[in-house]
């Protein structure tokens, strides 16, 4: 019964840890992803391949860090 109460608790620390990981992280994404979307609007592919990049790499830093 012990085991569980423990099991039960770290679960729920985790799962608000991710939470708050993903709070952030729409945080921070949100303003690179309306960039992009603006430049996809666009007709010129060189903020279009700019705003992807710097997207993705935001993107994939934030969740090697998670």
């Amino acid at each position: 019964m012990r085991i569980l109460a423990i099991l039960t608790a770290a679960l729920t620390l985790s799962s608000c840890g991710v939470v708050a990981n993903d709070s952030a992280m729409t945080t921070v994404l949100e303003p690179l992803m309306t960039n992009h979307a603006a430049a996809l609007a666009g007709n010129d592919i060189a903020p279009m391949r700019r705003t992807g990049r710097i997207l993705i790499s935001t993107y994939d830093a934030a969740r090697s860090r998670s």
